[in-house]
C-alpha cells in the first residue's frame, strides 16, 4: 500500500502547486472538479467555458518517498513552485494510506462522468437537465450514506472499549489524527481523553485502538 503525506497551501494555489511539482517529476495528487461557467445567458453574446477546481482546496497528497525532496523545497530562498508547506501535528508527519483517500477519488471519479455527460449533451437544456438531476442523485447518496454511518456508529458506540488509560493509541476516522499516536489520560464512559503532544482530546472509545507502527499507513 502506498503512503502519502500532506502538503498544505493558499486554497487559490492548491491545483497550481499540484501541476508545479507534479511536472518536476514528484507524485502528488489533489482531488479536482470541473464546473462550466456561462456568462450573458440566453443572450447572443452568450459564452461557455470550463475550470478546474480542487474539491479539498488547500490539501495536496505527495508520496512519502518524496519528503526529503520536498522538505528541501520548502527551505528555498526563491522557488520554483506555488508556497507550501508538510503538515505535521505533535511533532510528526503523519502519513496516510490508499484507503484514507480512496473517498475523495470516488467523488473525483463522479464528478468527471458528470462533466462528460453535460458535454456529450446535445443541447444546453438537456446539459442543464444532466446536472441537477447529478445534484439530487448526490444529495439522495449522501443521505443514504449519513444513516449508514449513523447506524454503524451506534453499533460501535455500544461496544466495550478495548483500551485503557495509560495505553499507546490510533484514531480512526479522524484525519487530523491518522498515523498520531496518542496516550489514553482517562476514561469516562464511552469516551476517552487522548494526549497528543501537549493537548487533550475528548475522542469516542469506538474510535480508538491499540497503536502499532505500521497503523501510520492505515
Amino acid at each position: 500500500m502506498s503512503r502519502w503525506c500532506i502538503l498544505r497551501t493558499d486554497g487559490s494555489k492548491t491545483l497550481p502547486l499540484m501541476r508545479s511539482l507534479s511536472a518536476a517529476g514528484f507524485v502528488v495528487w489533489t482531488p479536482a472538479r470541473t464546473i462550466r461557467k456561462v456568462t450573458r445567458p440566453g443572450t447572443r453574446h452568450e459564452q461557455r467555458s470550463e475550470l478546474d477546481v480542487p474539491i479539498l482546496p488547500t490539501f495536496v497528497f505527495a508520496r512519502e518517498r518524496d519528503l526529503p525532496m520536498l522538505a528541501d523545497v520548502t527551505q528555498l530562498s526563491i522557488s520554483p513552485h506555488p508556497g507550501f508547506s508538510i503538515f505535521r501535528y505533535g511533532g510528526r508527519i503523519p502519513l496516510v494510506g490508499d484507503a484514507e483517500v480512496a473517498g475523495l477519488r470516488e467523488e473525483e471519479a463522479r464528478a468527471a462522468a458528470i462533466m462528460q455527460a453535460m458535454r456529450d449533451a446535445e443541447s444546453r437544456e438537456e446539459a442543464e437537465r444532466i446536472r441537477i438531476d447529478a445534484i439530487k442523485s448526490e444529495t439522495a447518496r449522501r443521505r443514504a450514506l449519513m444513516e449508514l454511518e449513523q447506524a454503524r456508529r451506534a453499533e460501535q458506540r455500544a461496544k466495550p472499549l478495548i483500551i485503557g488509560v495509560d495505553d499507546e493509541v490510533a484514531v480512526e476516522k479522524m484525519p487530523a489524527l491518522v498515523g498520531i499516536p496518542g496516550i489514553v489520560k482517562s476514561i469516562v464512559g464511552p469516551h476517552a481523553f487522548v494526549q497528543f503532544g501537549n493537548r487533550t482530546w475528548k475522542i469516542e472509545g469506538w474510535r480508538l485502538s491499540p497503536y502499532l507502527d505500521e497503523q501510520q499507513a492505515a
